[in-house]
């Protein structure tokens, strides 16, 4: 289940890099919708690694996660329409324990983001999350974004199924397998970002549950994509303070008060 890439850089810091979508293109989704697509090509779609240049910087090994599931996508959450949080989260631990790293961090934006959260909130061996523009809730995004596509995620008709998904972050039984108060928490996003209303009261249940819960937001009115891409120099920065323990500061950078900072656009 756990498919990906190690870049091994001999760190016991450890970065684990979830995957954004873009991966398939809409002429791959139409064929992998009608069938046409064949097993390998959708796998190399996915062996095209988003962030992959960061890897260069040697403070930390990076393992790229690929998220081939439902024939497509799967927000690291599910298969076919059945949850995969529980098994990809126990193949996560032992990846970690297998390796013995000490220290490790969680990233990805969007869909990646989404799952970097997740999986930072759930899993006791993974210290620091920086989640960028994620989606707090996945059904809504796809809806909005992926309807046709839809059934490639949900083979079947299960309103109370997607429900679950969607809502997966205001579920309380998933904080209640791990003490998570010393995980330190950073969210990026931006007031024009598609989701940044929905992921306000997700910080706020967040600051009831971790010590230091942090979210960055971007002032400028750049949607989703832009407030990333035009922004990876800072993010880069970011990745190495967030993972080395640092402290997050920098002329561009405002604090409002103990646990948001606005990132004044360049």
């Amino acid at each position: 289940m756990l498919k990906g890439l190690l870049v091994n850089n001999n760190s016991k810091n450890l970065t684990i890099i979830f995957q954004s979508a873009g991966r398939i293109s809409k002429d791959l989704f139409e064929r992998i919708l009608n069938g046409s697509a064949s097993y390998e090509e959708v796998k190399s779609a996915h062996e095209k690694y988003t962030w992959f240049k960061f890897s260069n910087y040697k403070y930390s090994d990076y393992y790229f996660v690929e998220d081939y599931f439902s024939q497509s996508y799967g927000w690291y959450m599910f298969d076919g329409g059945k949850s995969i949080i529980n098994e990809f989260n126990e193949e996560l631990s032992r990846f970690i324990k297998d390796r013995g790293y000490k220290n490790v961090t969680t990233y990805g934006s969007s869909k990646g983001g989404t799952a970097a959260l997740l999986y930072g909130l759930i899993n006791p061996n993974i210290n620091n999350v920086f989640s960028l523009v994620p989606q707090v809730y996945t059904i809504k995004y796809i809806n909005l974004k992926l309807s046709k596509y839809k059934r490639l995620f949900f083979p079947k008709d299960n309103p109370e199924n997607e429900e679950y998904f969607d809502k997966i972050f205001f579920n309380e039984e998933i904080y209640s397998d791990k003490v998570i108060s010393d995980t330190n928490i950073y969210i990026y996003t931006g007031i024009n970002d598609e989701q940044f209303e929905d992921l306000l009261p997700l910080h706020q249940l967040l600051d009831k549950k971790v010590c230091n819960n942090n979210i960055i937001i971007n002032s400028s009115m750049k949607g989703h994509n832009n407030i990333v891409m035009d922004n990876v120099p800072f993010i880069n920065s970011a990745l190495k303070i967030i993972t080395l323990n640092q402290v997050m500061k920098g002329p561009r950078l405002k604090r409002v008060n103990s646990n948001v900072l606005l990132l004044k656009d360049k």
